[in-house]
């Protein structure tokens, strides 16, 4: 019986171990199973994903794998003055590259190049950079301006040098290349910053406009990039062309400007170390010259440029690249009178009987002004004028304010940029009450109101704008400079300035006293041609105060040197600015400047001939505008 128990007990107990192990591998068979089936299903997901929605995208990859696009550069438009005489153009250039992907070794290539064509090391560490930089298939320039002798020789080595290439492109040649150097602006190469702004900036060699009229209208002047479409094997190598589509030049460009006065006036300012002169024809307001001197020739920055000869101009203590013309902003002196004496007589705080007294000095408080000699009684504004008073401006700047004379200067153009395709321009200081709480913090004092009456102080203006100044006054009319012709400009009409036109005559009359009437202090300027007079106005600007009077060297110590005029004084044409830096009395430097330039205009009479046109007057006015916007 105890054994029966026994065993009953055991057989109670004995685990089924064959069964639990069939379901056990029957719960793994069954994650597993799942799993196989969500990755399946997953890979069957991304397959569809590949294969069918996102086909398109891939066979572009794939194409672009296969296919290589290379882009062909356009030729840059030309650059005529009014004329039709070119002032830039492109030139043939016979090139030297390399592929670097195709040159079993660079270095030893470029050695085995350098035995025909001269390779300067820094143009060699220049490939070599490039050459890292940048894909291996892409043609890095070598050398450019071969000599037809070097590029046949070339040809037929080329079998024997791997990854080398020649080709025809063109460099940017400049004529009348000193006069018209500022104006005209250059190219260069594309700094690091703008190789990815556009794709055609990756060309070897490709310059763009870098300063002036090159750098206003680079976007018309650079014209469209063509394209050539290779078929090329997984190693990059180029199996066969499938097509290509050619460049679209560049637009050409008409400049207002004519060469030969423009030549002619910077053949005059060559006397001088630093001086500017500006002619403008007051109907159009188009810019017929624009000189600066010191200046350079943009054909030695622009084409196998000598980094010697670049860093001497560059570095050169006048600045030749400097446009004074437009960036030089000097206290226009005397010839600020001419915006006071209107000014007095819009605000009615002089007359034209009124009459003073300058007994050489001027008394405000207990401060002293001088004048630069005691011109005695009976001063009127005619006379203030003619003999360049400035106790009388000095009174008259009193009597109306900052803030009256500020408008009026701003009115007849001063203290502004003009959108005439110039960049770089300054915008000169026509100071008031609120300039200078504004950038300096402090109240305005009634001394420098007088000061800025005679065109000294904070008063600051350009060349440019002290011939528009000019030209508004002689016309009575809002003219503003224009740099580019188009075949569809209007004829001008400028609004009429808010300023009484017998204000206007009484600072006319003026104006001509100083040139052709005894006691005139540009006496010595007049005209010599019969029957045509000129009028002007003469000014001297002091560079000396308290804050730089010992740290100034003799040179920079001496007056700036001011004219501005309008001729013929009954019927104006033309006007003209001229300031020479450190030059001395506007009479005696200036004023003969401008005396000679203005009979060149007055004889060729270039505004009344008929001119070129290129780019339309929509092309202008939006190019101008993305010029502005640049700064």
């Amino acid at each position: 019986m105890r054994r029966s128990k026994a065993l009953h007990y055991g057989a109670k107990k004995k685990p089924d171990y064959v069964r639990k192990q069939s379901y056990r591998f029957s719960r793994r068979a069954l994650l597993v199973g799942g799993a196989q089936a969500g990755l399946f299903g997953l890979l069957g997901w991304r397959l569809h994903q590949l294969q069918i929605e996102e086909a398109s995208d891939y066979r572009l990859l794939s194409d672009e794998n296969r296919l290589m696009i290379q882009l062909a550069a356009p030729s840059r438009g030309s650059i005529r003055d009014r004329t039709g005489a070119i002032l830039a153009e492109d030139k043939e250039n016979l090139r030297l590259l390399v592929v670097p992907a195709f040159s079993k070794n660079l270095p030893e290539t470029l050695d085995r190049l350098s035995r025909i064509v001269d390779i300067p090391r820094g143009a060699r560490d220049r490939v070599m950079r490039a050459a890292a930089r940048q894909s291996g298939y892409y043609p890095v320039l070598v050398a450019e301006g071969l000599t037809w002798r070097q590029f046949a020789l070339l040809n037929v080595l080329a079998p024997q040098i791997p990854g080398m290439q020649t080709d025809r492109s063109a460099y940017r040649k400049y004529h009348h290349a000193r006069p018209m150097a500022h104006l005209v602006g250059y190219v260069g190469m594309a700094g690091k910053e703008e190789v990815d702004l556009d794709p055609v900036m990756r060309l070897p060699g490709f310059r763009a406009g870098r300063a002036g009229v090159e750098k206003t209208f680079d976007e018309q002047l650079r014209g469209t990039p063509g394209t050539q479409k290779f078929e090329v094997d997984s190693r990059g190598r180029v199996v066969r062309e499938l097509g290509s589509t050619p460049s679209t030049p560049g637009k050409d460009l008409v400049l207002s400007i004519d060469h030969h006065l423009q030549a002619v006036a910077q053949e005059r300012l060559k006397e001088h170390r630093v001086a500017s002169v500006v002619v403008l024809d007051v109907e159009t307001g188009g810019i017929l010259a624009l000189a600066s001197t010191p200046t350079f020739d943009p054909n030695e920055v622009v084409f196998k440029v000598d980094p010697r000869a670049w860093g001497r101009i560059a570095r050169a203590k006048d600045q030749p690249l400097q446009n004074r013309a437009i960036r030089g902003q000097y206290p226009p002196g005397s010839t600020f009178k001419v915006v006071t004496a209107l000014a007095g007589l819009h605000a009615g705080v002089i007359t034209p009987r009124e009459t003073m007294s300058c007994p050489g000095v001027y008394r405000l408080g207990r401060a002293r002004f001088r004048c630069w000699r005691a011109h005695g009684g009976g001063i009127d504004v005619h006379q203030a004028l003619k003999q360049s008073c400035d106790v009388y401006f000095y009174e008259t700047a009193k009597r109306m304010g900052i803030d009256h004379l500020a408008a009026v200067a701003r009115h007849l153009g001063m203290g502004r940029v003009y959108d005439c395709g110039l960049p770089g321009q300054k915008e000169g200081i026509i100071p008031d009450v609120a300039w200078k709480r504004a950038h300096l913090m402090e109240p305005w004092y009634g001394g420098e109101t007088v000061i800025a009456g005679i065109g000294q102080g904070f008063v600051s203006s350009t060349p440019l704008q002290l011939a528009v100044m000019a030209s508004r006054v002689a016309t009575g009319r809002a003219v503003l400079p224009k740099l580019v012709l188009t075949p569809d400009d209007p004829e001008p009409d400028w609004p009429a300035l808010q300023l009484d036109p017998r204000h206007l005559d009484i600072v006319r009359k003026g104006m001509f006293g100083v040139v052709n009437e005894p006691r005139g202090t540009a006496r010595r300027s007049a005209l010599e041609i019969p029957g045509v007079m000129m009028a002007g106005k003469t000014g001297t600007s002091q560079v000396v105060n308290a804050h730089n009077e010992h740290k100034l060297s003799p040179y920079e110590r001496e007056t700036h040197a001011l004219f501005i005029a309008y001729a013929p004084a009954d019927k104006p044409r033309y006007a003209a600015a001229c300031v020479v830096e450190h030059g001395g009395g506007g009479s005696s430097a200036a004023a003969p400047i401008v005396k000679d330039v203005m009979t060149e205009a007055l004889l060729r009479d270039s505004a009344k001939a008929p001119a070129f046109a290129g780019l339309s007057r929509d092309e202008v006015a939006r190019q101008v505008a993305v010029a502005g916007d640049d700064g």
